[in-house]
């Protein structure tokens, strides 16, 4: 069913995600697999709503009316063997209702038939290994590495846009990420989105034995830190800085430099959601380090880009949010931009302002305490720009 992307907002660009039947590429270390292998399209309910979406007042309607593109798929690839069969069609009615699509991909089946179908879009190729021995150990059901680049090429000389997901970048899997990232600099993408392998207890203890030990204890041992370990942090920083050098548009979540990698996301489409990167960037414009902002900046910014009206859209604050229900009042709809000034309250939320290594609650010290400063006008904090900021709270001078 299509849905709204709530686990991607103000990290992706594209707010709703179409969901397919588990993923017979099978890579161990797959978050959706993991957390679900048993799921199933339901195709009568997906045709019904698209056949009537115009009708209804549900948020994913909304979103399609306002020509939001959908993205295929957070949770699957649209080309596995489980699931190409059924995607060619639904991209046929897609494109009939002049719904744009995204994809995520390791490549596939019936990718050919679908270039024939669908016009200019950015495509997401995931490449995780360099040895294709390795790689099938890890990813048995998904293409050879070879076909992820040749794709790549085929795409962008299609006239599509193309990024690379290192994602994940794994020191024991891409050892010298150098030739990989000159090939696909060489092959026409855009840009990389690099990201370390972070997996939780339970999506462990999920996989099989065999899964287990193809990736390896060290590896799952490393997945599981909160943090990234000093070695694969290092490495992912080669490879961010070696991608720059060629001209690639760079991007990892939470990062806290200026990139364009999602500006061929609000190029390619009618319609997209602001990121974090997107703000980041505007303050690097428009701001001094040290500059202090209200959150009507921030939400003058964001909220044109977002739809109108109040929509149930809680779901967005994740887990968090049950924890937040017992402190404040969430109400079961609310604007866009009430949902925003929580974000910007709240930095226990993962996708919180303050997460940022941006930004800074804005403080002065009284005796020996820090007082967060508050704007009248929306009973807000101010916030302190400040690249590279490791604090949650700044103290500033007024």
């Amino acid at each position: 069913m299509i849905e709204p992307y709530y686990g991607e907002f103000l990290i992706n660009p594209i707010p709703l995600e179409l969901s397919l039947n588990f993923c017979s590429h099978k890579c161990g270390y797959c978050f959706a697999n993991l957390n679900n292998p048993v799921r199933k399209l339901n195709a009568p309910r997906l045709m019904r709503f698209l056949a009537d979406y115009r009708n209804r007042d549900t948020l994913p309607a909304t979103l399609l009316k306002a020509g939001y593109p959908v993205v295929m798929s957070n949770r699957v690839d649209p080309f596995a063997n489980s699931n190409f069969q059924q995607t060619l069609p639904i991209l046929e009615v897609l494109s009939q209702l002049g719904i744009p699509v995204q994809f995520q991909t390791r490549g596939g089946k019936g990718i050919e038939d679908a270039l024939k179908i669908v016009g200019p879009s950015v495509w997401y190729v995931s490449i995780t290994f360099q040895d294709d021995a390795q790689r099938r150990a890890v990813e048995p059901g998904a293409p050879s590495i070879p076909a992820r680049l040749d794709l790549i090429s085929q795409l962008t000389d299609h006239g599509h846009h193309v990024v690379a997901g290192l994602n994940p970048l794994v020191p024991d899997w891409i050892p010298d990420p150098e030739p990989l990232l000159d090939q696909i600099q060489a092959a026409g993408a855009w840009g990389v989105w690099i990201e370390r392998l972070h997996l939780n207890t339970d999506q462990i203890k999920n996989m099989s034995d065999r899964e287990q030990d193809a990736i390896g204890q060290d590896l799952l041992a490393a997945a599981r830190r909160r943090k990234c370990a000093p070695g694969h942090e290092a490495h992912i920083t080669r490879a961010r800085d070696y991608a720059t050098g060629l001209g690639l548009h760079v991007y990892s979540v939470g990062q806290p430099v200026y990139s364009d990698f999602f500006d061929i996301y609000h190029r390619t489409y009618p319609a997209t959601f602001p990121t974090m990167q997107d703000w980041i960037n505007y303050c690097y414009r428009t701001y001094m380090p040290g500059d202090i902002i209200s959150f009507n900046d921030f939400s003058e910014f964001m909220t044109p880009h977002l739809p109108h009206g109040q929509h149930r859209i809680s779901h967005y604050l994740g887990a968090t949010a049950r924890t937040l229900w017992k402190q404040y009042h969430i109400p079961n709809e609310m604007t866009y931009r009430q949902l925003l000034g929580i974000l910007w309250d709240q930095p226990t939320i993962k996708t919180g302002i303050a997460k940022s290594n941006n930004f800074a609650y804005a403080a002065q010290r009284d005796n020996e305490n820090l007082t967060v400063l508050i704007d009248d006008i929306d009973e807000l904090p101010y916030m302190v720009f400040l690249p590279w900021v490791e604090n949650y709270y700044m103290e500033v001078e007024v």
